[in-house]
């Protein structure tokens, strides 16, 4: 991989990752169940994105 697709890749990493914490600072104890569920929901989301990229990015052993 380049330079410039490793930089590209740590890019799009990080902006997953910052998705992923974002959602996860929705999450509050006293919201009521609907909400938590609805930010459970986009967690997941996130996770799975996160994991699609991880998964698309060529690993050498």
């Amino acid at each position: 991989m380049t330079r410039l697709e490793s930089s590209r890749v740590n890019e799009t990493i990080g902006i997953h990752i910052g998705m992923v914490q974002q959602a996860a600072r929705k999450l509050r104890m006293g919201d009521d169940i609907q909400t938590i569920e609805a930010d459970l929901t986009e967690l997941e989301k996130c996770i799975s994105g996160l994991r699609e990229v991880l998964s698309s990015v060529p690993h050498h052993a």
